[in-house]
């Protein structure tokens, strides 16, 4: 390696609150080959006391935590711009809309090539920024795309021709995922968690964000739970939603039946003690939080969103919730709770065998060189 020049990449984002898109680029950060590559993190925006990731970054790749309050914000923009200028990447990985717009719009002030991600089938996304998104794209070297269906909906949503996207899944590792669940106490797990003996759980994961649809999952458990009392309803995550969750289960009464369990270290412990994973999520890109569960040996119950409809094979490890109506939720809950979950719980992690997190890295890594030689 003598004489080598390692590929400077700077992996950018709006923010490193906990979340699908974060603990991407944490696994990407922990496994990327510094040999060859020479990683840099830097955030856009802070917001206050809430659960960050930044303790989970290897030690020696610098940070830089940039703290826009707008996108009119000069003194931010002179820190970025500073902070890319001392950094000198040769390959930039943006992530997420406002990221993705201010890293391609300096791209031409540094000679830095531009990789976009994109990780949602973001339904709501307006006109406006679509046609931004459509105005910058010669300006990314390529897109990835978290799933397929990402990549079929982003380059028809956009126009962008189909040969700009490159699909690169993102990963899970499966085997120590399983391994830490293996290894928990499940009495020990069930008594932090306040669980009676003969109560059984449903569990969601996610950040509590109007995409992942947490009222129509309250409103179908609240048809549900009045023929189903052994079943307690289990809410891992944070968000901005929050508070405002917490009140609508008590509004439909059952926050007797409800768990709100914030960040959880341990997650595949708590995904060991319950019996199946339910998600009514209008958007996915990957779903991490459903192949996480589906590593534990946990079936899934989803809406069908991009990621899970090419995860789940209804019947082998789980089920599609049909429609976006209580109702269907708390029938699709009962045919869960009907189940014989055993073979469920067998097939699924050889589901998610696939979404291995070292093929990911590697993946990111070959783009990083392509890009960089270019």
């Amino acid at each position: 390696m003598s004489g080598y020049k390692k590929i400077k990449v700077v992996i950018c984002i709006n923010d490193f609150l906990v979340g699908g898109a974060q603990q991407l680029i944490v696994d990407i950060l922990a496994r990327i080959d510094r040999t060859r590559f020479e990683p840099v993190l830097v955030t856009l925006f802070d917001f206050g006391e809430r659960q960050y990731l930044y303790d989970a970054v290897p030690d020696g790749i610098p940070v830089y935590r940039i703290k826009f309050s707008s996108i009119r914000d000069m003194r931010a923009w002179r820190e970025l711009y500073r902070t890319l200028h001392r950094t000198n990447p040769d390959v930039v990985l943006s992530n997420l809309f406002f990221t993705n717009t201010i890293t391609r719009v300096l791209a031409p002030f540094f000679r830095y090539r531009v990789i976009t991600v994109e990780h949602n089938t973001y339904t709501k996304k307006t006109k406006f920024h679509q046609l931004i998104d459509r105005i910058l794209s010669p300006l990314s070297a390529r897109i990835v795309a978290v799933s397929k269906t990402v990549a079929i909906f982003t380059a028809k949503q956009e126009n962008i021709r189909t040969d700009k996207f490159v699909v690169i899944n993102s990963g899970i590792d499966a085997a120590v995922l399983r391994a830490r669940a293996a290894r928990s106490d499940p009495t020990e797990t069930r008594r932090a968690l306040g669980l009676a003996p003969e109560d059984h759980a449903i569990i969601d994961v996610a950040r509590a964000v109007p995409q992942k649809n947490y009222p129509l999952l309250l409103e179908g458990f609240a048809l549900f739970a009045p023929k189903h009392p052994a079943y307690m309803l289990l809410i891992a995550g944070l968000g901005k939603s929050l508070e405002n969750i917490q009140t609508y289960t008590r509004e439909l009464g059952i926050q007797d039946r409800v768990m709100f369990l914030g960040y959880q270290k341990n997650l595949p412990a708590v995904l060991a003690v319950c019996d199946f994973f339910v998600s009514t999520s209008l958007i996915e890109g990957f779903g991490i939080a459903h192949a996480e569960a589906l590593a534990c040996g946990l079936p899934v119950l989803t809406t069908k969103t991009a990621g899970p409809d090419e995860m789940i094979k209804e019947g082998v490890n789980g089920f599609f919730i049909p429609e976006y109506s209580k109702e269907a939720v708390a029938a699709s809950l009962a045919k869960m709770a009907a189940q014989d979950l055993a073979p469920m719980r067998a097939a699924s992690p050889r589901s998610v065998e696939r979404y291995s997190t070292e093929r990911t890295v590697k993946a990111y890594e070959k783009l990083f060189e392509e890009t960089a030689a270019v």
